[in-house]
């Protein structure tokens, strides 16, 4: 309690003093609060700063459909969690992005490879036929080329090939699985694809459109979150090429704008804030399903009936913390809800070399402040050893994490496999046999990385906090506003 009032003295003192005419400005800076007569003021920083990171943690998230049980208020403290870990970390809910888009990329080869025709589309020329898939032969292709013809012409075709927009949908728990006498739970792209090969399930005559549909984003949201952004980086490289300060907590923003830029590239096919799934029904019982998948599906589940397919793991909620022994959520079984918090498990491809780019370039922008104005010196060389702590220990989580995913996988010995054996099937057969038998977390990975996480905590919160703090006292041109007139040719 004690160092709580202590930082809202710290924060609060310069305010009081500046009431009561202390503004000292001999060294170049205005202490307190600064009005906006000529220039901007002390509120025009904050708010500008404040609309925007509103806008990048809370307008941007994309998170999974939510249990029919669940209410608003669930709804609402789940959104605002992540909201908070987005401001914390946002590099990590940018690693949930692009891990995301990953599998829905996946599922989409998935389901071209399941081959229902020979054209890999799924198409229903009237909603009149029957909803069992089944090969067309070449006399039935030219029939129903005629007839997309004629629907397209009156605009009633309807094109329900398995898109990335599809994955999305079915990856956040779009599709409810629910078997005959079974309680119904959601399934992703990888359970459905099973179900529909096996014949348990026909293929989900959903359009694009439909899935789209389903999505609580409009054109204006969207277009605010990129208009404030757009303008505020405009902003920022325009006090650069003036050379006026910029403040440490615009610099912080800025790395908010960035992730959300790029979140946006990963989640532009995922629908936002759906609510109501849709059902798929089969006519076999779950015991049924599981008698016939054999041995594979022997073993009790964890999560749903269909762990045998794809278990939801590695999660935080449903691995990470059983494993650490700490109360774990959601506790109904099976899942009444697919988790926001599945591990991306992105691979050693393109898509691992850029996120690690970008995290390594997001951490680094915290740099571009070392030699700026604060209000202490102290506070400066906190900042200073806080920009150092949360690179060095995102660099040593990505080694760390990296190695580990490659070793759950098999991946390294897959490679060394291929480079110095050439048995390479063989070899990969193996590891995927003794992958499921492996510990999630090794000890040796729980003690490396539970002191990076606290000293990754303690340094992101000062970031957080000292970018506030500081605004008590800030230089004087840091209230200068941008000469657009400069940018404009004149004679």
């Amino acid at each position: 309690m004690t160092s709580v009032s202590g930082l809202l003295l710290l924060f609060l003192t310069p305010f009081v003093a500046a009431a009561d005419g202390g503004n000292d400005t001999s060294h170049g800076r205005r202490d307190g609060w600064v009005s906006q007569p000529d220039g901007r003021g002390t509120f025009d920083i904050l708010w500008s700063c404040l609309i925007t990171i509103f806008l990048c943690t809370w307008v941007s998230l994309h998170l999974n459909v939510p249990a029919s049980h669940e209410k608003y208020r669930h709804l609402f403290f789940r959104k605002m969690r992540w909201m908070v870990q987005a401001i914390m970390a946002p590099e990590f809910v940018l690693a949930f992005a692009i891990g995301q888009k990953v599998e829905a990329k996946k599922s989409v080869q998935q389901f071209r490879d399941l081959d229902l025709h020979p054209e890999h589309t799924f198409r229903t020329v009237d909603s009149a036929l029957s909803r069992r898939s089944r090969l067309l032969d070449a006399g039935e292709r030219v029939s129903g080329l005629i007839s997309r013809i004629v629907m397209k012409f009156h605009g009633e075709e309807k094109d329900t090939r398995w898109s990335i927009r599809h994955a999305f949908y079915a990856n956040m728990g779009g599709f409810v699985f629910h078997a005959r006498q079974s309680a119904p739970f959601p399934i992703n792209g990888k359970q459905l694809h099973w179900l529909i090969k096996q014949g348990y399930v026909e293929y989900p005559r959903l359009t694009s459109k439909a899935c789209w549909d389903k999505s609580k984003a409009d054109g204006f949201q969207k277009s605010l979150t990129c208009l404030q952004t757009g303008w505020f980086i405009i902003q920022i490289v325009g006090r650069a090429i003036q050379k006026l300060p910029i403040t440490t907590l615009e610099i912080t923003t800025l790395s908010f704008v960035l992730c959300t830029l790029v979140m946006y590239t990963q989640w532009a096919n995922k629908p936002l804030d759906v609510e109501s799934p849709t059902v798929i029904t089969s006519s076999r019982s779950i015991a049924e399903i599981l008698i016939e998948a054999g041995p594979a599906a022997s073993q009790p589940f964890k999560q749903t009936p269909l762990d045998f397919i794809d278990n939801q793991s590695p999660s935080w909620l449903t691995k990470v913390q059983p494993h650490l022994r700490f109360r774990a959520g959601p506790t109904m079984r099976p899942l009444p809800r697919l988790t926001n918090d599945r591990f991306p498990v992105i691979g050693a491809g393109p898509d691992a070399i850029f996120l690690f780019l970008f995290t390594m370039a997001f951490c680094g922008l915290h740099f571009v402040a070392w030699d700026f104005s604060f209000p202490s010196r102290l506070e400066r060389d906190l900042w200073r050893a806080a920009s150092i702590a949360i690179s060095a220990c995102a660099f040593i989580f990505w080694v760390c994490e990296t190695y580990q995913d490659g070793h759950r996988l098999g991946r390294w010995e897959r490679w060394y496999a291929k480079l110095f054996h050439g048995d390479r099937d063989g070899r990969i057969n193996t590891m995927e046999k003794i992958r499921r038998n492996r510990r999630f977390i090794p000890v040796w990975e729980v003690i490396l990385m539970t002191p990076v996480t606290v000293v990754y905590t303690v340094a992101r919160t000062y970031i957080v906090v000292e970018v506030f703090l500081s605004q008590r006292s800030l230089p004087v041109g840091a209230f200068d506003t941008v000469q657009w007139s400069e940018f404009v040719p004149h004679f």
